[in-house]
Protein backbone atom coordinates (compact mmCIF):
# COMPACT_ATOMS: atom_id res chain seq x y z
CA UNK A 1 0.00 0.00 0.00
CA UNK A 2 1.32 3.44 -0.88
CA UNK A 3 1.15 5.60 2.20
CA UNK A 4 2.88 8.82 2.95
CA UNK A 5 4.70 8.65 6.24
CA UNK A 6 3.95 11.54 8.58
CA UNK A 7 7.37 12.96 7.71
CA UNK A 8 7.92 13.21 3.93
CA UNK A 9 11.63 13.92 4.55
CA UNK A 10 11.99 10.61 6.38
CA UNK A 11 10.11 8.74 3.65
CA UNK A 12 12.32 10.39 1.02
CA UNK A 13 15.51 9.53 2.93
CA UNK A 14 14.38 5.92 3.36
CA UNK A 15 13.48 5.71 -0.34
CA UNK A 16 16.85 7.09 -1.42
CA UNK A 17 18.65 4.69 0.92
CA UNK A 18 16.72 1.75 -0.54
CA UNK A 19 17.41 2.97 -4.09
CA UNK A 20 21.13 3.32 -3.36
CA UNK A 21 21.16 -0.25 -1.99
CA UNK A 22 19.57 -1.49 -5.23
CA UNK A 23 16.13 -2.22 -3.77
CA UNK A 24 14.05 -0.23 -6.24
CA UNK A 25 10.75 -2.08 -5.57
CA UNK A 26 10.81 -1.00 -1.90
CA UNK A 27 12.21 2.42 -2.81
CA UNK A 28 9.27 3.00 -5.15
CA UNK A 29 6.85 2.38 -2.25
CA UNK A 30 8.55 5.12 -0.22
CA UNK A 31 9.21 7.58 -3.07
CA UNK A 32 5.89 7.54 -4.94
CA UNK A 33 3.81 9.29 -2.24
CA UNK A 34 6.52 11.93 -1.80
CA UNK A 35 6.84 12.48 -5.56
CA UNK A 36 3.07 12.82 -5.76
CA UNK A 37 3.24 15.85 -3.48
CA UNK A 38 4.10 17.87 -6.58
CA UNK A 39 6.13 21.10 -6.76
CA UNK A 40 9.28 21.08 -4.65
CA UNK A 41 9.70 17.32 -4.80
CA UNK A 42 11.57 16.97 -8.10
CA UNK A 43 14.35 15.08 -6.34
CA UNK A 44 11.86 12.40 -5.25
CA UNK A 45 10.29 12.40 -8.72
CA UNK A 46 13.72 11.84 -10.28
CA UNK A 47 14.62 9.01 -7.92
CA UNK A 48 11.20 7.43 -8.44
CA UNK A 49 11.57 7.75 -12.23
CA UNK A 50 14.98 6.11 -12.30
CA UNK A 51 13.78 3.23 -10.11
CA UNK A 52 10.72 2.73 -12.31
CA UNK A 53 13.00 2.59 -15.38
CA UNK A 54 15.04 -0.09 -13.62
CA UNK A 55 12.12 -2.31 -12.60
CA UNK A 56 10.29 -1.64 -15.87
CA UNK A 57 13.06 -3.04 -18.06
CA UNK A 58 12.67 -6.80 -17.91
CA UNK A 59 15.60 -7.96 -20.00
CA UNK A 60 14.83 -5.53 -22.80
CA UNK A 61 11.06 -5.94 -22.59
CA UNK A 62 9.60 -2.70 -21.27
CA UNK A 63 6.61 -2.65 -18.94
CA UNK A 64 4.22 0.10 -17.88
CA UNK A 65 6.62 0.87 -15.02
CA UNK A 66 9.21 1.94 -17.60
CA UNK A 67 6.70 4.30 -19.23
CA UNK A 68 5.78 5.66 -15.79
CA UNK A 69 9.47 6.20 -15.08
CA UNK A 70 9.80 8.34 -18.22
CA UNK A 71 6.77 10.37 -17.15
CA UNK A 72 8.15 10.99 -13.65
CA UNK A 73 11.55 11.97 -15.04
CA UNK A 74 9.90 14.33 -17.49
CA UNK A 75 7.85 15.95 -14.72
CA UNK A 76 11.03 16.66 -12.77
CA UNK A 77 12.99 17.70 -15.87
CA UNK A 78 10.24 20.05 -17.02
CA UNK A 79 10.41 21.73 -13.61
CA UNK A 80 14.12 22.37 -14.20
CA UNK A 81 15.70 19.56 -12.15
CA UNK A 82 19.08 18.92 -13.82
CA UNK A 83 19.50 15.33 -12.62
CA UNK A 84 16.23 14.42 -14.36
CA UNK A 85 17.31 16.23 -17.53
CA UNK A 86 20.56 14.27 -17.53
CA UNK A 87 18.75 10.99 -16.91
CA UNK A 88 16.40 11.66 -19.85
CA UNK A 89 19.35 12.49 -22.10
CA UNK A 90 21.00 9.22 -21.11
CA UNK A 91 17.90 7.03 -21.60
CA UNK A 92 17.09 8.58 -25.01
CA UNK A 93 20.68 8.13 -26.14
CA UNK A 94 21.74 4.75 -24.76
CA UNK A 95 18.56 3.26 -23.29
CA UNK A 96 16.52 0.45 -24.77
CA UNK A 97 16.40 0.69 -28.58
CA UNK A 98 12.67 1.47 -28.62
CA UNK A 99 13.18 4.72 -26.65
CA UNK A 100 16.37 5.93 -28.31
CA UNK A 101 15.81 9.29 -29.92
CA UNK A 102 18.75 11.48 -30.96
CA UNK A 103 16.96 14.85 -31.04
CA UNK A 104 15.29 14.11 -27.69
CA UNK A 105 18.65 13.14 -26.15
CA UNK A 106 20.21 16.32 -27.52
CA UNK A 107 17.36 18.42 -26.15
CA UNK A 108 17.67 17.10 -22.61
CA UNK A 109 21.48 17.12 -22.68
CA UNK A 110 21.48 20.76 -23.81
CA UNK A 111 19.10 21.70 -21.00
CA UNK A 112 21.24 19.76 -18.52
CA UNK A 113 24.44 21.49 -19.62
CA UNK A 114 23.04 25.05 -19.31
CA UNK A 115 20.96 24.43 -16.19
CA UNK A 116 21.88 26.91 -13.43
CA UNK A 117 20.63 24.36 -10.87
CA UNK A 118 23.87 22.45 -11.38
CA UNK A 119 25.58 24.77 -8.88
CA UNK A 120 23.23 23.95 -5.99
CA UNK A 121 24.48 22.07 -2.98
CA UNK A 122 23.84 18.35 -3.32
CA UNK A 123 23.76 18.36 -7.13
CA UNK A 124 24.77 14.94 -8.51
CA UNK A 125 26.58 15.51 -11.80
CA UNK A 126 27.03 13.21 -14.73
CA UNK A 127 30.77 12.67 -15.10
CA UNK A 128 32.56 14.91 -17.59
CA UNK A 129 33.69 11.79 -19.46
CA UNK A 130 30.09 10.59 -19.85
CA UNK A 131 28.87 14.02 -20.98
CA UNK A 132 31.67 14.13 -23.58
CA UNK A 133 30.80 10.62 -24.78
CA UNK A 134 27.12 11.57 -25.02
CA UNK A 135 27.93 14.71 -27.01
CA UNK A 136 30.07 12.69 -29.43
CA UNK A 137 27.32 10.09 -29.87
CA UNK A 138 24.72 12.66 -30.96
CA UNK A 139 24.75 13.45 -34.67
CA UNK A 140 25.20 17.09 -35.72
CA UNK A 141 21.64 17.19 -37.13
CA UNK A 142 20.18 15.78 -33.91
CA UNK A 143 22.29 18.20 -31.87
CA UNK A 144 21.04 21.16 -33.90
CA UNK A 145 17.42 20.05 -33.48
CA UNK A 146 17.87 19.56 -29.74
CA UNK A 147 19.59 22.92 -29.25
CA UNK A 148 16.90 24.72 -31.23
CA UNK A 149 14.15 23.10 -29.18
CA UNK A 150 15.99 23.82 -25.93
CA UNK A 151 16.10 27.53 -26.77
CA UNK A 152 12.30 27.60 -26.47
CA UNK A 153 12.22 25.67 -23.17
CA UNK A 154 10.03 27.09 -20.43
CA UNK A 155 9.73 25.70 -16.95
CA UNK A 156 6.58 23.63 -16.44
CA UNK A 157 5.42 22.61 -13.01
CA UNK A 158 3.43 19.40 -12.63
CA UNK A 159 0.58 19.62 -10.16
CA UNK A 160 -1.03 16.52 -8.73
CA UNK A 161 -4.67 16.14 -9.70
CA UNK A 162 -7.20 17.32 -7.12
CA UNK A 163 -8.01 14.57 -4.65
CA UNK A 164 -11.31 13.69 -3.06
CA UNK A 165 -11.50 13.74 0.72
CA UNK A 166 -9.90 10.57 2.09
CA UNK A 167 -8.20 9.72 -1.21
CA UNK A 168 -4.88 10.58 -2.81
CA UNK A 169 -1.26 9.89 -1.98
CA UNK A 170 -1.69 10.43 1.75
CA UNK A 171 -4.51 7.88 1.86
CA UNK A 172 -2.71 5.37 -0.31
CA UNK A 173 -3.83 6.50 -3.79
CA UNK A 174 -1.32 6.89 -6.57
CA UNK A 175 -2.33 10.43 -7.53
CA UNK A 176 -2.24 9.48 -11.19
CA UNK A 177 -4.12 11.20 -13.93
CA UNK A 178 -3.51 14.20 -16.08
CA UNK A 179 -2.49 17.37 -14.30
CA UNK A 180 -4.51 20.54 -14.74
CA UNK A 181 -3.63 22.02 -18.12
CA UNK A 182 -2.22 18.74 -19.41
CA UNK A 183 1.36 17.61 -19.79
CA UNK A 184 3.60 16.65 -22.65
CA UNK A 185 4.12 12.92 -22.72
CA UNK A 186 7.42 11.26 -23.52
CA UNK A 187 7.83 10.23 -27.15
CA UNK A 188 5.99 7.01 -27.99
CA UNK A 189 8.07 3.91 -28.19
CA UNK A 190 8.02 2.06 -31.48
CA UNK A 191 5.50 -0.76 -31.40
CA UNK A 192 3.81 0.60 -28.25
Amino acid sequence: MLRLDKDPNAAYAQGIDLKNRGDCPKAIEKLRPVANMGPGYANAQTALGTCLLTVGNKGGELTKDFDDGLIWLQRAADSGWPEAQGALARVHLIGPPSVRNGPEAAYWLTLYEVNPGRVRMGFVAISDAEVTAMEKAISPADKAAGVQRAQAWRRQIWLPPPQEEGKGPEAGGKGKGPPPGGMRRPPRREGA
